[in-house]
């Protein structure tokens, strides 16, 4: 229920910023992120429910859209396929976009990277937009509070905002928001399934040194029968 609320949200966010005059743009990861928000902006236009305007695109995302494509067609899993794209008639962004300078067309910018990554197209574009109020930045994705994505995110409007990488720097003044999309589950919702398992082994990988504590704790609680590995890098394991 909260994810179709967000989609609505997305979208009437879009349509506003549109009808104001601004571009949209949206920083997006390339492997699932970029297909499902092409996915809801296909099916909010399929219902009229998204204003008329292009939808341009880039990035490793779009390469990776072909590899989602044969997925969807194989097995019927994912809600992505390669008509998705030419129904919305979707475009190349720009290639002459100037960091600082809006862009030349007027649309919404469906780019890589989410977390606006410098040297890449959503940073330039980043750089564009966020001098102007009619424009808008939505975040559909996590953000490393480090990363410029992170920054922007934190920033108030009328702040200064220094995009070094391209030598930019301006008060923002455009629409930020982030909206919840998270592709992950929940640290419950994983321990629930991991105990559920009987696992006789589990590894803890890819969470800061808090988060592995917490779940060391409670898998030794729950699973007092399985070995459970907080591994240290460039040490051998036996599972």
């Amino acid at each position: 229920l909260t994810r179709s609320k967000e989609m609505i949200r997305l979208v009437e966010t879009i349509n506003a910023t549109i009808q104001r005059g601004g571009s949209v743009l949206i920083p997006v990861f390339a492997l699932g992120r970029m297909q499902e928000i092409m996915a809801i902006l296909h099916d909010a236009r399929k219902f009229d429910r998204l204003v008329e305007s292009p939808i341009f695109v880039s990035g490793l995302g779009m390469d990776i859209a072909d590899y989602f494509d044969q997925i969807s067609k194989k097995t019927g899993l994912v809600h992505f396929t390669r008509s998705i794209l030419k129904e919305l008639k979707v475009k190349k962004s720009p290639r002459d976009l100037k960091p600082g300078k809006e862009p030349p067309v007027q649309g919404i910018y469906v780019v890589s990277a989410g977390m606006v990554a410098e040297n890449t197209p959503s940073y330039t574009l980043a750089s564009c937009l966020v001098g102007h109020a009619r424009h808008s930045i939505l975040f559909v994705g996590y953000c490393d509070p480090d990363t410029p994505g992170g920054h922007l995110l934190a920033a108030k409007n009328g702040d200064q905002f220094l995009f070094d990488a391209v030598n930019v720097k301006t008060r923002i003044r455009a629409h930020i928001e982030r909206f919840e999309f998270s592709g992950h589950a929940t640290r419950d919702e994983l321990l629930a399934f991991a105990v559920k398992t009987q696992a006789r082994s589990i590894v803890l990988t890819h969470g800061d040194p808090p988060a592995r504590a917490w779940f060391m704790e409670q898998f030794t609680a729950k699973l007092p029968k399985s070995k459970i590995l907080d591994p240290v890098p460039l040490q051998t394991y036996q599972v």
